[in-house]
């Protein structure tokens, strides 16, 4: 009998036993499921065996169904603590940002690691992923608004939906990949298991859906966003089918697979990708065509792009590319694969002057990511639409650097490669074709790079040498650029050094024992701004004296004096220390450049208390801050007070960071507005990284700055633009800069990377619809 697991930490969510009980239950009942999907598939196995029509068949399908037979107790045994750590791998607690990475992506660079019996695995998971959304993407889309309300959360937020058909479908391929059977054997079974398990799956769903209707969950509604951009929540509509979610709330074909240019055409896929990667495509690099005589690439950039009332159109001449495929290539039946593929190519911009004519499979292979590749690239949004096109006009000399040299591909230090990130790098620090400077870069890169789109690429010698010049011409701006960062480094650390010794400073002044009996305001005073105080005396000193300044000694002596009933018995040595306590104070606050405004009232009242020593005046309102420990309890660290609160940056390293010490109320009109979040629906802060691109709001204009440092103990945040303009925050701003809609952060992965990325993604996707 199947004990059920003791709640697991990693499934609790405070107030939410609906959710609890939930998650448990579909744990407890795992091994009955696991054998219901084994028994189905068992049943399929033997109406396919039935139906062979070759002994091979026949045979193959009785031996998976013998082998099933044989291990189903043991998958059974094993699929509830395969469940249970699939689940603790891919379940987010509400505010914490999803996994970052989907288990079923493919990456372009780890494909070459990848054997041949792991790509093919990874496409057989692929077609289970698929046929697992068919099967229950109606329920799903009910199911993930009970669950997000039974988690408190006010809309539905799919990724915090640990029951996800992909964490069942990763539970069941662990389990299978550790039965000893053939490897043909297993991937039998998974083309069936992924059928039966989405039957089970769909009845599943359907039954806790009844379950958290009865226990009186309320779905949560699903965002949408009007037309005038305010942003509404929808419940499910009756039938299952959520409003304007479509694909993303199912696993769907989306599979995380974008789509890219040419992603229908059946000559890319996993296996021909990979076999690619690894250099087992040999071709004889064909001679190269001259170069047509044309206008010069940089003049002719230069004029469309000086033109503002039309968008750029770089379409180097076409070339039509005659091919001759070896007659091996028939018997795969791959000729008119790549027939057709180079008439496509051929209709496209990008095969101008200069274009080897392709040899065989491999270089039709290597054509094709180079179009996807530079396709995905000129339409990655981060980049001004003058590079996009930019890039576009590199085509041709990319296409011959692929057939000449290969290891474009496969090494990511390729000069090229370098070549193209060092280019989609720096384009990134620009937000569109207006913004300051990008027109000084536009040039460097016209006059640079531009006549690589004309040339006969020879080597990749030709892009490191183009490489090497543009990082000269950047030398002396980046120079500028690093001096105002290193300035505004300087300022931020020095006030997140004063802020940390501050809040040991007002953690020594907390244990003083007539702090208690002083008034809050004054105290506050001392546990703050005076904290400040003392401390940059400490930072600034070059004595090694244990008080410079005595500013510490005045602590004493202030807390004295703001007591009237002490006072008033010695109001001859208090006449004498005013002008003395008044004076100093106002010079030590000088040090840090602290406002007089908001020390205005701490000095009226303090000079109220005098008076009241000298008239004689009533006893003063009692301190509004928590008294100190009474005389011989247990010894307690006080709390750091300055470490809750906001660092006192000085004008001056303010204005050498670009401090915002507030946020703009609201973006502009003419900028989509986003809903202020609600502490629940808060989202969650995004994994911050130095040389992390963001959009931010700077007096009501976007700024495209980069995240250019973080203060050691998380105090500052330091961004610089491409004209080394700073703007600094600390993290709480940041924290509001985010939720207010006024901070976006870009996708922190290389564009270059991403385009990639997106090939293999793309060849994947050909791979899944069986195209070969």
């Amino acid at each position: 009998m199947t004990q059920s697991a003791p709640p697991d930490k990693a499934f609790s969510d405070g107030n939410a036993p609906h959710y609890q009980r939930l998650v448990q239950g579909v744990l407890a009942d795992s091994r009955q499921l696991m054998e219901r999907v084994a028994e189905a598939t068992r049943m399929s196995l033997q109406q396919r065996q039935d139906q062979a029509r070759t002994p091979g068949e026949h045979q193959g399908m009785l031996e998976a169904q013998q082998q099933l037979m044989r291990l189903t107790s043991v998958m059974g045994e094993r699929y509830p603590g395969a469940l249970r750590k699939a689940l603790e791998q891919q379940t987010t607690a509400p505010g914490e940002e999803k996994p970052s990475r989907s288990l079923f992506t493919i990456h372009f660079d780890e494909l070459e690691l990848m054997d041949e019996s792991q790509v093919t695995e990874s496409i057989e998971r692929a077609r289970a992923t698929q046929v697992l959304a068919s099967a229950v993407e109606g329920p799903l889309a009910d199911l993930d608004a009970l669950v997000c309300a039974a988690r408190g959360l006010p809309r539905v937020q799919p990724e915090h939906n640990p029951l996800r058909p992909e964490v069942f479908l990763q539970a069941l391929q662990a389990v299978v990949s550790q039965m000893q059977a053939p490897a043909q054997v297993r991937q039998d079974w998974m083309a069936h298991m992924a059928k039966a398990l989405g039957s089970e799956l769909r009845g599943l769903y359907l039954a806790q859906i009844d379950k958290l209707k009865q226990g009186g969950v309320q779905p949560a509604g699903y965002a949408m966003r009007q037309a005038d951009g305010q942003v509404v929540y929808v419940a499910p509509a009756g039938d299952g089918v959520s409003p304007g979610f479509g694909a993303e709330t199912g696993m769907g074909m989306d599979l995380g697979l974008p789509a890219a240019a040419g992603s229908g055409d059946p000559l890319l896929t996993l296996d021909r990708l990979r076999r690619l990667l690894i250099g087992e495509f040999s071709s004889q690099a064909a001679p190269a065509q001259p170069p047509a005589a044309d206008e010069p690439f940089a003049e002719r950039f230069a004029r469309e792009f000086e033109s503002p009332a039309v968008l750029p159109q770089i379409d180097p001449p076409a070339t039509d590319f005659a091919m001759t495929v070896p007659a091996a290539f028939e018997a795969l039946q791959e000729m008119n694969q790549v027939g057709q593929m180079m008439e496509r190519l051929g209709a496209q911009p990008g095969n101008g002057p200069g274009q080897r004519r392709a040899a065989g499979l491999g270089d039709a292979l290597s054509m094709e990511v180079v179009a996807l590749m530079v396709d995905n690239i000129a339409r990655d949004s981060r980049l001004p639409w003058p590079v996009q096109q930019f890039v576009r006009a590199l085509e041709p000399a990319l296409m011959q650097l692929a057939l000449a040299d290969p290891r474009f591909f496969s090494n990511k230090e390729h000069p090229a490669r370098r070549l193209l990130q060092d280019i989609t790098d720096h384009a990134m620090a620009f937000n569109g074709a207006e913004a300051p400077g990008f027109k000084h870069f536009m040039r460097s890169l016209m006059d640079l790079a531009g006549p690589l789109a004309s040339a006969t690429i020879e080597s990749a010698d030709d892009f490191e040498q183009v490489r090497q010049q543009l990082h000269a011409q950047w030398a002396g701006g980046e120079q500028a650029r690093e001096q105002e960062r290193q300035r505004a480094i300087e300022a931020l650390q020095h006030a997140e050094q004063r802020h940390l010794l501050a809040a040991q400073i007002s953690g020594e002044i907390r244990l003083l024992p007539q702090i208690d009996h002083i008034p809050g305001e004054i105290a506050q005073f001392l546990l703050g701004p005076w904290a400040q105080v003392i401390a940059q005396a400490r930072l600034a000193d070059k004595t090694g004296s244990a008080d410079p300044g005595s500013y510490q000694e005045l602590v004493g002596i202030l807390v004295w004096s703001a007591q009237p009933e002490l006072t008033r018995m010695h109001t001859g040595e208090l006449a004498r220390l005013i002008p003395q306590l008044l004076a100093r104070l106002r010079d030590g606050l000088a040090l840090i450049d602290y406002p007089a405004d908001r020390t205005e009232a701490v000095f009226e009242q303090l000079m109220q208390l005098h008076q009241q020593a000298f008239q004689g005046g009533p006893k003063p309102a009692a301190p509004s801050h928590s008294p100190a420990p009474p005389p011989g309890a247990e010894s307690v660290e006080p709390p750091d007070l300055l470490l809750d609160e906001e660092p006192w940056v000085a004008p001056s390293e303010a204005q050498d960071s670009g401090f915002m010490d507030d946020l703009q109320p609201s973006v502009p009109g003419d900028l989509e507005p986003l809903p202020t979040p609600t502490p629940a629906d808060a989202p969650a802060r995004p994994a911050l990284a130095v040389g992390s691109w963001v959009n931010l709001l700077v007096a009501g204009q976007w700024e495209r700055t980069q995240l250019s440092w973080v203060g050691s103990h998380g105090t500052f945040f330091l961004f610089t633009n491409a004209s080394g303009r700073t703007q600094s925050m600390t993290l709480r701003l940041l924290d509001r800069c985010i939720q207010q809609g006024s901070l976006q952060v870009l996708s922190q992965q290389p564009v270059v990377d991403v385009a990639l990325d997106a090939v293999a993604q793309t060849a994947m996707r050909n791979s899944v619809e069986g195209k070969q």
